[in-house]
C-alpha cells in the first residue's frame, strides 16, 4: 500500500507558488538521504481560491473529455427526430439549435487568469514523498 513507500513530511515553511517547491525538495532530500525519490507532492493552502481553481479544473476535464451535448447529434429520420424533441423537451434539455455563443444574461465576474492564481499560493506545511520502495523509504 501506499503508506509502505510513501513518507509524509510535516512542519515545512510557506513558499510561494512560483517557485519550483516539488523539485526543490526532492533534490533537497535526495542530497540528504543518498535515496532515489519517485517524486514530491506539497500540500497547498488554496482555500480562499478554491473556486477558481475548481473551475480551471473542470474546464480542463472537459477539453479533454466533451459533454455529449457538445457532440453532433447523429442523423435521425423525421419519426425518431420528434421523439427525440418530445424528450429533450419532457427532460428540459438545451434546444441543440440554440446559439451556446449567445451572451449571458447574467455578467460573469473577472477574475485573474488561473496562472496567476495558482503562482499566488502559497505551500502548506505538509509533503509527502514517494520512494521506489518500503526498503529505501525505511532507509531515508
Amino acid at each position: 500500500t501506499m503508506k509502505d513507500f510513501v513518507a509524509m513530511i510535516i512542519g515545512l515553511p510557506s513558499v510561494s507558488g512560483e517557485k519550483p517547491v516539488e523539485e526543490d525538495l526532492k533534490a533537497k532530500i535526495q542530497a540528504i538521504t543518498e535515496q532515489e525519490v519517485v517524486g514530491v507532492s506539497v500540500a497547498w493552502d488554496y482555500a480562499e481560491h478554491e473556486e477558481d481553481i475548481t473551475k480551471a479544473l473542470e474546464k480542463v476535464v472537459s477539453e479533454m473529455d466533451p459533454d455529449p451535448d457538445s457532440l453532433p447529434a447523429p442523423s435521425m429520420n423525421p419519426i425518431r427526430q420528434a421523439f427525440f424533441n418530445t424528450e429533450r423537451s419532457i427532460f428540459g434539455l438545451p434546444d441543440a439549435s440554440a446559439d451556446p455563443n449567445a451572451p449571458n444574461s447574467e455578467p460573469e465576474e473577472e477574475r485573474d487568469p488561473i496562472e496567476t492564481v495558482m503562482s499566488n499560493l502559497r505551500s502548506s506545511p505538509r509533503a509527502f514523498v514517494v520512494f521506489p520502495s518500503q526498503e529505501i523509504m525505511e532507509d531515508s
